[in-house]
């Protein structure tokens, strides 16, 4: 008896994509970071992030009858960010049809599937989030190695042209030959006050395990979790410390010898409502005896204020 592959496609987009994207997102800091900062966008070739990178003039004191002239160049444009996609694909081969006719069997091997594939898609995604959208020609998300840099284009903005798209990049080592240092607690101090204005401050620091583990000897017993997210973080079973009353958080996927200093008011993680995690029914695969289905994801990382994000970098580590 052939399996019923429309109550399989049915079984997985009830049962298991949900279980999955929710397993995705806590499986990784930058993403539990990124879901609470999820907006959807509802399609076109670009997503248009409104940017705000300054003041409007004309706010200003008055008396009686004073003229008030008010400047039309408000201080706002727009970034625009292609949209990248995923795909994940789920194959059941003629043979393994046929090895698993019975229905707990089909249960099993469908389990199984969708494990390999949530593994491969939080691989996938979360190596992207730190490159620089260059990857496979272009296709892969563009993630934070452009977001937060001092040059480039991103986001469709020339940063040479436009300053104030810029963000703020600091080097451990205060010489100019360029090597790595140990990490210097005052330039996490000078990295974190450089894109912090009030209470408008960096509210996660990111960086690899090895540099994680450079933090934590330098104020090993000497700091707590106390914040919400920090805790938040540690209940994840993420490594995390505290750093001007804010989470350190090591995170396997980031390059070693940097820190970012993420700020949520600015940072967004923007899926297609209709192809977020979305999938395709089971139908026959073009070059194998096998039926396929995939899972859609359709996104990118989107920052409307780059001065507000920070990276430390050439910080000595050792390898773990």
């Amino acid at each position: 008896m052939s399996l019923n592959y429309d109550a399989i496609a049915a079984l997985t987009e009830k049962k298991y994509i949900p279980k999955l994207v929710d397993n995705f997102f806590k499986s990784n800091p930058l993403l539990v970071y990124l879901k609470k900062r999820e907006q959807t966008f509802p399609g076109g070739y670009k997503i248009v992030e409104p940017l705000i990178y300054g003041n409007i003039s004309g706010v200003t004191s008055y008396s009686l009858y004073d003229q008030v002239v008010y400047d039309t160049s408000i201080p706002i444009s727009a970034a625009e960010f292609v949209p990248k996609n995923i795909v994940a694909p789920i194959i059941i081969s003629k043979d393994e049809e046929l090895q698993n006719a019975g229905e707990t069997q089909v249960l099993q091997l469908l389990k199984s599937k969708i494990q390999i594939v949530e593994e491969t898609l939080k691989a996938t995604v979360t190596a992207q989030l730190y490159s620089d959208g260059t990857g496979n020609d272009g296709k892969d998300i563009t993630g934070l190695a452009a977001a937060i840099a001092d040059s480039g284009v991103y986001g469709g903005i020339d940063r040479f042209t436009h300053p104030w798209w810029r963000a703020k990049v600091v080097s451990n080592n205060p010489d100019s030959v360029g090597n790595s240092a140990d990490l210097s607690l005052t330039n996490m101090v000078r990295t974190f006050l450089s894109v912090s204005d009030g209470n408008d401050q960096p509210d996660l620091i990111l960086c690899g395990v090895a540099t994680w583990h450079e933090y934590f000897k330098a104020v090993e017993n000497k700091v707590e979790l106390t914040t919400v997210l920090g805790k938040e973080m540690a209940n994840y079973g993420f490594q995390t410390l505290e750093f001007m009353g804010k989470p350190v958080v090591a995170d396997l996927n980031c390059p070693e010898g940097l820190m970012y200093f993420l700020n949520s008011k600015y940072i967004k993680w923007r899926p297609h409502k209709s192809a977020n995690f979305a999938t395709t029914p089971f139908r026959a695969d073009d070059t194998r005896i096998a039926k396929k289905q995939e899972i859609l994801l359709t996104a990118n990382l989107t920052v409307n204020n780059c001065r507000r994000l920070a990276v430390l970098k050439d910080i000595k580590y050792t390898a773990l």
